[in-house]
């Protein structure tokens, strides 16, 4: 954990009040004297003082490392205002990547500044996100019908060939605004079901071949391109080979009281490389005043000394049965913990006991 020590040190910046950062102005006969400047207002990596620029550096060579990695669904982004809230580039550093809420592309000019920043300065990574139900979910064009766009006239009257085509403008779109891939929300057990979604086990050759080919054609178009391919909601419903095609496997395990019940969610052992890929999150639309579940318990009796906060702590320094350390924890529009003093409160502690305090197996 080479790099820890500069991610605290950045917090005493991104922490405070007015969310300053130091630039440098040197004047005739003095040397190292400093004024601060607004964060929010800085652009470009030729903004930042030299030391932030050499701190930002090592940060996005951490991330390369592995690590508890850190996640979130980001609402109510604009990239504009002096509402530090509203920013990608304003999110805590121990964020690795996050699934915009409510994005659907058509970006502002200030959100493509922003996300610029938070790619090339930071190093993050922001993907597009949705409930994948029925064909052509968040695609289709105003006034057509699904069937008739996608089947009739993308696919030539072929259903598979309309999943490939809604699959490659999703790509389009990600590539169009330079986003870092997508998200698939698969929810049929929870009254989504659809088109693209039932409660089958999504295989090539059997079950739900049509959300198989979606992944496919996601997979081969987004990775290779250094993109990613997530899948939140159900994402035990893989098969092994569907699993091959995904980044991560992120669980809602939002009510889930105790450390057993967590674990018996998320064993998964038909997907591949499970542990270090699956990451598990807390719900954060009612729980962000305290972490999550008040009364969850955990197997490690100094979790369960914290008064609150319990939930998302247990998570971040969750062991599995084979010793390995989970993948990652990330919360459910993660913007709401900014309320919290300091910004971001549950999910900075979280992150920092899962890999400095009590570090775990990572490979």
């Amino acid at each position: 954990m080479k790099y820890m020590g500069a991610l605290l040190v950045v917090a005493g910046f991104v922490g405070c009040s007015d969310w300053n950062i130091p630039e440098r102005e040197v004047f005739e006969n003095q040397k190292d004297l400093e004024k601060y400047i607004p964060l929010l207002e800085a652009e470009t990596e030729a903004d930042l003082t030299p030391t932030m620029r050499d701190y930002f550096a090592k940060l996005r060579e951490y991330r390369k490392t592995p690590h508890v990695k850190g996640f979130g669904w980001f609402g109510n982004w604009t990239g504009r205002g002096s509402n530090a809230q509203n920013y990608l580039k304003m999110l805590p550093d121990s964020v690795d990547f996050v699934s915009l809420w409510g994005t659907r592309g058509n970006l502002s000019e200030e959100q493509k500044k922003d996300l610029k920043f938070f790619q090339e300065v930071k190093g993050g990574k922001a993907l597009l996100c949705w409930i994948v139900q029925d064909l052509g979910d968040q695609m289709t064009p105003p006034g057509r019908s699904a069937t008739e766009y996608w089947v009739t006239e993308k696919g030539g009257g072929n259903f598979m060939e309309g999943v490939k085509a809604y699959a490659n403008a999703i790509c389009d779109t990600i590539e169009k605004y330079n986003l870092d891939g997508f998200d698939i929300d698969y929810e049929p057990g929870y009254g989504h079901r659809g088109t693209m979604a039932n409660s089958s086990t999504i295989s090539e050759n059997s079950g739900n071949t049509h959300m198989y080919l979606f992944i496919k054609t996601l997979s081969d178009r987004l990775r290779p391109a250094g993109r990613m391919l997530v899948m939140d909601g159900q994402p035990d419903l893989l098969s092994t080979e569907a699993s091959k095609y995904i980044d991560h496997y992120i669980y809602q395990a939002y009510w889930e009281s105790s450390t057993q019940r967590v674990i018996r969610k998320i064993t998964q052992n038909h997907l591949e490389d499970w542990e270090r890929k699956t990451i598990i999150t807390v719900e954060f639309e009612q729980g962000w005043r305290t972490g999550g579940v008040k009364s969850y318990t955990s197997v490690r009796p100094e979790i369960n000394a914290y008064p609150q906060g319990r939930q998302i702590f247990d998570y971040a320094i969750l062991d599995l049965p084979s010793g390995k350390r989970i993948g990652g924890i990330g919360t459910y529009h993660m913007e709401y913990d900014f309320a919290n003093n300091p910004p971001y409160k549950w999910l900075r502690e979280a992150l920092y006991l899962g890999n400095v305090v009590y570090p775990g197996k990572l490979d």
